[in-house]
């Protein structure tokens, strides 16, 4: 089963604009673009359907986390074939939809952090459960081999746990220097969490939740809070670390836990894609309003092409 939180890329490449309220496509080998969505409004994530001919992406609003004062409810649905907006999902209020995650059930999730819950959604009948977490999630990852959802916070230095399969939260994860980004390992037997106020990311043991070790980012040290990410390659082979403030991204070994690269980005990285070869990642820098291609093994940035404002996240896809 292709887990389609982490799958194998394309030579085709869709990514949000989200300041320019824009979804934008592009040829993976010229990066000529190939197309653009106008979207009803500023669109964060996003995540391939199971058979792999859509897209849901977030329809998130107009607001950043915690100053959200124009949310939106809506996760689109994108066509991939004919790169066009077919329908949008309503959330119900004005939950502010962020990250999108599947299950091995093929259900659809979704953070609603100004409902303080996280969103079970039924992309056959639009249905949606809620379940409460507590707390305000921006992030989300799942591991389909212990049927978990992973919640962060961004502002507590906690991960919540959701039972899939029960849809109830089970339990918290304590994180250290608050909980940024996170990931699951396309095993799904390994969390990776970045820490808010420092440059740090933890290794979690997805089945104990016991921590098994913290990885510095070398060259991107520094407490000032700031939006961390982290992705896992679909072979499994390396993980990826962006420190959004620090404008730098790492490269790590998966194997053995060793930062292999290290590079200076332009202004604000974000999201990573991971391209068709096994050997090439991209990287969304949202204040610059570029997007880089780079080496998985040594960090070295090979290309970089414009997009629209306010790139986030972009997926390599066939």
């Amino acid at each position: 089963m292709i887990d389609p939180n982490n799958r194998p890329g394309g030579p085709n490449l869709i990514l949000t604009a989200k300041s320019a309220n824009k979804i934008q496509f592009f040829d993976a080998m010229t990066l000529a673009k190939t197309g653009e969505i106008d979207m009803p409004a500023s669109t964060h994530e996003m995540i391939r359907s199971p058979d792999g001919g859509k897209i849901y992406a977030s329809v998130y609003g107009g607001g950043i986390f915690g100053k959200n004062k124009d949310p939106d409810c809506r996760i689109a649905v994108i066509d991939l074939a004919s790169k066009k907006l077919e329908r949008t999902i309503d959330v119900g209020d004005n939950l502010a939809p962020h990250s999108v995650m599947m299950d091995g059930r093929g259900t659809l999730w979704s953070t609603a952090e100004l409902g303080n819950a996280v969103l079970a959604i039924d992309p056959a009948t639009d249905k949606v459960e809620r379940i409460d977490v507590g707390g305000a999630p921006h992030w989300i990852a799942v591991s389909h081999l212990t049927a978990k959802l992973f919640a962060s916070f961004k502002t507590t230095e906690t991960v919540a746990v959701v039972d899939t399969a029960s849809r109830r939260m089970t339990s918290k994860i304590a994180i250290p220097h608050g909980a940024e980004g996170i990931a699951v390992s396309p095993d799904g037997a390994t969390l990776f969490a970045c820490a808010h106020r420092k440059g740090l990311v933890h290794v979690i043991d997805a089945h104990s939740h016991e921590l098994r070790r913290t990885l510095p980012i070398e060259g991107a040290p520094g407490e000032a809070n700031q939006l961390r990410r982290v992705r896992v390659s679909p072979d499994g082979r390396y993980v990826c670390a962006s420190s959004h403030v620090d404008n730098f991204a790492a490269v790590y070994d998966a194997d053995t836990l060793k930062q292999i690269g290290g590079f200076a980005t332009p202004k604000a990285p974000m999201g990573f894609g991971f391209a068709a070869d096994g050997k090439h990642a991209y990287l969304c820098c949202h204040d610059a309003a570029i997007t880089l291609e780079f080496e998985l093994d040594n960090g070295r940035i090979t290309r970089q092409f414009p997009t629209a404002a306010g790139c986030e996240f972009v997926i390599s896809y066939s």
